[in-house]
């Protein structure tokens, strides 16, 4: 079966941080909620038009502007209930009271508010390699331009304890993705790697089940991971089988990466983990959670148990 884009469709609002309800016409239900992930700009084409140029003017090649990739306020501690308030907008949804209980609801909670990524103990990624041959790539190609953006994350990753430098003998390429209308991403190409693993399943929920049930409550909090994926931490064998390799060095992860073979398999059952004595009243998608009730006092109670 091959997977291709449609559309275009319009968006009618924004579910969450990362979800967005999309309007698709013909189906039963109009409406659905999309990740960002699955969804891309649509760019109408230029229109062609002959053009004139004079003569005596010399037709200078613009300088490519630099890349940069941009990342959020980082910190241990970036919680500023003033900006949730405004972001979510509280005030026209909620009393002054409700808003007063929900402010000192995640003041106890503020060291959990940041954007460096934390640690669980509950996971560990590993995996069972099919062939003990190592897999050893070379370095992909990349510009002076695109050299500066892979340093820039390398130097980042290293920061937050995410890599370490070290010489295996595994290491898989890093590349730099460049979509029309988005940021470049760095990704470690981990084909190679992944056909010599055995793949693990973890039963994956009926997400429009899940939707339905969040969307009859009259109370909704969606929290968004602060990435997620390198939360876990990896084995020793995982750390030296996805090792990855740059024009300028080679790294070993010390936290899962995106991309690599059963990623989604010990992220869902972490979160399933996490959310074991919660699942009446919580629910998971993709890095989301969403917490959910009937009464203002019931939700305050649920997302206290969550955080």
């Amino acid at each position: 079966m091959a997977v291709q884009w449609t559309g275009p469709r319009v968006i009618e609002s924004k579910f969450s941080e990362t979800n967005y309800i999309v309007r698709i016409e013909g189906k039963k239900d109009e409406s659905q909620i999309y990740h960002v992930n699955l969804l891309k700009p649509c760019h109408q084409r230029l229109e062609r038009v002959n053009l004139i140029v004079n003569g005596g003017e010399k037709n200078q090649e613009r300088e490519t502007e630099e890349l940069a990739i941009p990342h959020p306020i980082s910190g241990p501690n970036i919680y500023d209930f003033e900006r949730i308030k405004a972001d979510s907008a509280l005030e026209g949804r909620l009393s002054l009271t409700e808003i007063e209980s929900l402010k000192q609801l995640l003041g106890r909670h503020q060291k959990i508010f940041s954007n460096d990524p934390g640690k669980t103990h509950l996971v560990e990624h590993d995996f069972e390699l099919i062939s003990n041959k190592p897999i050893r790539s070379k370095p992909y190609r990349t510009s002076q331009r695109q050299n500066e953006i892979l340093k820039s994350e390398i130097k980042r990753m290293l920061d937050l304890n995410i890599i370490e430098i070290g010489q295996l003998d595994y290491a898989s390429p890093m590349i730099l993705v460049e979509s029309p209308g988005k940021d470049p991403r760095p990704c470690i190409d981990y084909h190679l790697l992944n056909a010599n693993v055995r793949t693990q399943f973890f039963p994956l929920p009926n997400i429009e089940e899940r939707v339905e049930r969040v969307a009859t409550a009259k109370y909704i909090t969606v929290i968004d991971l602060a990435k997620g994926y390198w939360q876990i931490p990896l084995s020793e064998r995982a750390r030296r089988c996805s090792a990855f390799v740059t024009s300028f060095g080679t790294y070993i992860p010390l936290r899962m990466s995106f991309g690599i073979v059963n990623a989604t398999y010990f992220f869902s059952k972490l979160i399933a983990q996490v959310l074991e004595n919660c699942d009446t009243f919580a629910v998971p998608y993709l890095d989301d959670i969403a917490t959910f009730s009937d009464s203002w006092e019931g939700h305050l109670k649920h997302v206290d148990e969550v955080l």
